[in-house]
């Protein structure tokens, strides 16, 4: 990650905004960049003078918010052809999946956002089973108001020494994508074994 970071802060200290605006929007959309280290920079640029704390802001978080948006209005709109082609109705896992999200919709996406690169995965997951458009788009963006918020709040505050943060946020993100996955598979598991109970129970 250290060999991509370089060269997005050299664009950032160039282009500034438009620069954070388009490396956070396209790592939103799907591309693996290490976006948390360079807002924890952009943070520890903040506290020196370089930008402005406070547009770098909510550029970081509405470009996330885009990019989400921009992952769901793909499976909303085109999701039905591969649900089709792909067959997924007949695939059981992808049905409890659907209901998962569905039934928990606000919570499921919220709780993402903080999921690393697994966020749009979600993102796209949640247009494609017809998570609504209100909710998904309310509790995304809290999400992201908290996510980015906090890694330009921590590099603010740490100033010179955010490289030295940056390794334990990467590792904190990662444990988070993992507990996330965890806890929504266990969820499903807990509904299917609920309602294989009942079943049982009412025949």
């Amino acid at each position: 990650m250290n060999a991509l970071l370089s060269p997005l802060l050299s664009y950032v200290l160039l282009y500034k905004y438009v620069a954070i605006g388009l490396i956070v929007y396209i790592s939103a959309v799907i591309a693996p960049l290490p976006t948390n280290a360079m807002l924890l920079a952009v943070g520890a640029f903040a506290s020196q003078g370089y930008v402005n704390f406070w547009i770098a802001l909510p550029v970081a978080v509405v470009s996330n918010v885009l990019g989400d948006l921009t992952d769901y209005g793909l499976t909303r709109r085109f999701g039905g052809r591969v649900i089709r082609v792909l067959r997924l109705r007949n695939v059981r896992f992808f049905n409890q999946l659907a209901e998962e999200l569905r039934t928990d919709a606000g919570i499921t996406v919220f709780i993402t956002r903080f999921a690393a690169s697994l966020s749009p995965i979600a993102a796209l997951l949640a247009g494609l089973v017809g998570v609504p458009f209100g909710t998904f788009l309310l509790y995304d963006f809290l999400g992201n108001l908290i996510e980015p918020g906090a890694a330009l709040a921590i590099g603010y505050v740490v100033g010179d020494y955010w490289s030295d943060f940056s390794d334990v946020l990467g590792l904190i993100a990662a444990i988070a994508a993992a507990g996330i996955v965890l806890f929504v598979l266990v969820r499903i598991y807990r509904r299917i074994t609920r309602r294989y109970t009942a079943n049982n129970e009412s025949e």
